[in-house]
């Protein structure tokens, strides 16, 4: 009567949570190796990519054992297959007292060989790209790596790109991946931690990070969120990003991007920790604070005077892009007192005989850059060029000419389009922003502004991201980490880590300057 209740008990708050409920299956390899067969055609529904070969591995004294070698077509390489696997068993005579392990030590000449006993997980090992050998009247199987699909070879960066550093960016193979960032990072605690991830597509995942620098509390909450993703597919990083963020509904991301293994690594060195996911070239970071948007690794490799002054351009670029077309809203709407009387002149002659409001006129050709921006970016790279440049050119000057936008405000977005793509990272950040200050400024004027430039500096200063401050190391305040921050201090000066990560190890640089004679 018990066991009945807690039966339906659980079938309840599986199908409340919207899972069917299924009876425990036993996960043993049969003994039978035709009943292995019949178990994994029926698990692979007959799927023409799913290839089962039967042959017969001979043993001392004449004997023959039945094996079957199950592998997905497209997925392994062939010429491991047939000369490391299908070949030496053929030819090979192990002895058949404890075959299994015979084979796998002295018959397969593949770098990686398991054994296991659990049916589930030889499947997995299928899906995942590995041959699989089963034996007669034997309950393990020998997991055998010859993953050999198809991937992208490593290419320059188009996300992050800068004219000096490295030209390598990760793909979308995750051994690849971490390939690229082991070469930068050869030391024995950088930690690749698997896990998988998505019901239906059972993603691979790696958590990186380097241990001894990495605080314990921020790779256990990073591995507790990624545990709790209950979710039948995850395609590309920005689905775990979304399940993992602090603020789902604010404008700033709290994950961290890249596709540079430099960048990585360098994030890595600071105690972070890094999440790579199977099937995407972008890796995501936590934490991710507000001044890493406007640190491009270029700034690392060139010069520090020249780095640091570019690095406030891109906060100046930042506030302008966002602000320009607001304030230039708020002054001609509503405070054309503080306009100097030449330009208000030269602003009026320009907006003669245009039947809409500088408001009306901004949105109306903001609304046509962005239109034109999302064409150039999502059409074949050669036509997107021509439509951005041409479709910007003639229309700006078409609407000029048939007097339904005046010349300034041409001038206005063009300048903002500019400004906004100094800082690539948080272009969507930007734009999602700026059309928030237009409205402030199209609406209340000088007043709005301010209170737009109020709510933004308390909602930055409120965003945690991993227990750690969105708008460190300005709010709170950390003299030693300003040195990164506005500018790019020299690098033997910036002694130590971030505040709050790698507490167990802070220093990372003790050379002395100038260099001792």
């Amino acid at each position: 009567m018990i066991l009945e209740k807690l039966f339906k008990k659980l079938k309840y708050n599986n199908s409340k949570m919207g899972l069917p409920y299924k009876e425990e299956a036993s996960t043993k390899i049969p003994y039978i190796i035709d009943e292995t067969q019949k178990l994994l055609k029926e698990r692979f529904l007959s799927s023409g990519d799913f290839v089962v070969r039967r042959i017969y591995v001979s043993c001392y004294c004449n004997a023959k054992k039945c094996a079957l070698l199950a592998y997905l077509d497209g997925m392994v390489r062939q010429d491991l297959l047939s000369e490391s696997i299908i070949k030496p068993l053929l030819h090979s005579a192990p002895s058949a007292k404890e075959l299994i392990d015979n084979i796998n030590e002295y018959v397969l000449t593949t770098g990686e060989v398991k054994k296991e006993d659990d049916f589930e997980k030889a499947v997995a090992a299928i899906l995942n790209g590995d041959c699989v050998l089963f034996l007669e009247n034997c309950s393990q199987c020998s997991i055998i790596s010859c993953k050999g699909y198809e991937k992208r070879a490593v290419e320059q960066p188009s996300y992050d790109v800068s004219m000096r550093g490295p030209r390598e960016s990760f793909n979308e193979n995750l051994r690849t991946n971490t390939t690229l960032l082991r070469r930068r990072v050869k030391n024995s605690n950088l930690v690749f931690e698997n896990m998988v991830v998505g019901r239906k597509t059972s993603t691979n995942i790696a958590i990186a990070y380097i241990n001894g620098l990495a605080e314990q509390k921020l790779v256990k909450e990073v591995k507790r969120r990624l545990g709790n993703i209950n979710v039948d597919m995850i395609l590309e990083s920005g689905y775990i990003e979304e399940y993992m963020e602090d603020r789902p509904f604010s404008v700033f991301a709290t994950v961290g991007i890249t596709e540079r293994p430099d960048v990585l690594a360098a994030k890595l060195m600071e105690g972070r920790v890094a999440i790579i996911v199977d099937g995407s070239p972008f890796v995501l970071t936590a934490p991710y604070l507000f001044v890493e948007a406007f640190q491009n690794p270029e700034d690392y490799y060139t010069r520090t005077v020249y780095a640091g002054v570019v690095r406030i351009f891109r906060y100046i670029a930042f506030f302008l892009s966002i602000m320009v077309p607001g304030i230039y809203v708020a002054l001609t709407s509503f405070h054309q007192e503080l306009i100097p009387t030449s330009l208000l002149f030269s602003i009026a002659a320009s907006s003669e005989g245009v039947p809409f409001g500088s408001f009306a006129e901004v949105m109306l050709f903001l609304l046509i850059f962005e239109l034109l921006k999302e064409a150039g970016i999502h059409m074949p790279k050669n036509i997107g060029q021509t439509i951005s440049i041409v479709g910007g050119l003639v229309l700006g000057e078409a609407a000029i000419q048939a007097g339904l936008i005046g010349a300034p405000v041409v001038i206005i977005i063009a300048f903002t389009a500019v400004s906004g793509f100094v800082v690539p990272t948080i272009s969507n950040e930007v734009t999602l922003l700026r059309w928030i200050f237009l409205f402030l400024g199209g609406f209340l004027g000088g007043f709005g502004i301010s209170v737009g430039i109020i709510g933004l500096t308390i909602h930055v200063t409120g965003i945690e991201s991993f227990g750690y401050s969105f708008a460190s190391p300005f709010m709170p305040c950390r003299p030693g980490d300003l040195k990164d921050a506005f500018i790019r201090a020299p690098l033997w000066m910036m002694r130590r880590r971030p505040y709050g990560m790698a507490t167990q190890d802070k220093v990372r640089e003790n050379t002395p300057m100038p260099p001792d004679k």
